[in-house]
């Protein structure tokens, strides 16, 4: 089923704000590791709908349904469609590993430096609010550019 470009690109606005809500009332109230797995998972959720926003804007019959068979076919169409999404799509990668990795500690819980030590790539991670928040302006830079890039 193709949906119309904005379609996808609408819902990507709406995992934004859900996951803003999650960032500034949520984890500001609640401080659990399980928060900020919630907001990770939104952006995922925004990045990927934006691309599929961007693809269909960008891509049309068979085309668009090769470019729509998965997350890697979806970033190696939408790196041929806009070049100046590489940074993105290695963000929007590291994030899906980031999604999917095992909580190894919770740290802080209920207070204010709540943390999420994980490890992607065999490396560890600790993941903050601040971290989080750095995340959800990356990816919204991401669904602004494609905003910028479908309004043309």
């Amino acid at each position: 089923m193709v949906h119309e470009p904005d379609k996808p690109y609408q819902k990507a606005l709406k995992e934004m704000v859900r996951a803003d809500h999650l960032i500034y009332v949520s984890l500001k109230y609640s401080r659990t590791v399980d928060v900020i797995q919630s907001v990770i998972s939104r952006l995922v959720d925004a990045f990927t709908s934006a691309m599929k926003g961007a693809l269909e804007h960008s891509y049309k019959g068979e085309d668009l349904k090769s470019a729509l068979h998965g997350p890697k076919t979806m970033t190696e169409y939408l790196l041929k469609a806009f070049p100046e999404t590489k940074e993105h799509i290695d963000f929007y990668n590291f994030l899906r590993k980031l999604n999917k990795a095992p909580v190894l500690e919770r740290l802080n819980e209920f207070r204010r430096h709540v943390t999420m030590v994980t490890q992607v790539d065999d490396k560890k991670m600790d993941i903050k609010i601040e971290t989080v928040e750095d995340y959800y302006r990356k990816v919204n830079n991401f669904i602004n550019l494609i905003g910028e890039r479908i309004e043309k």
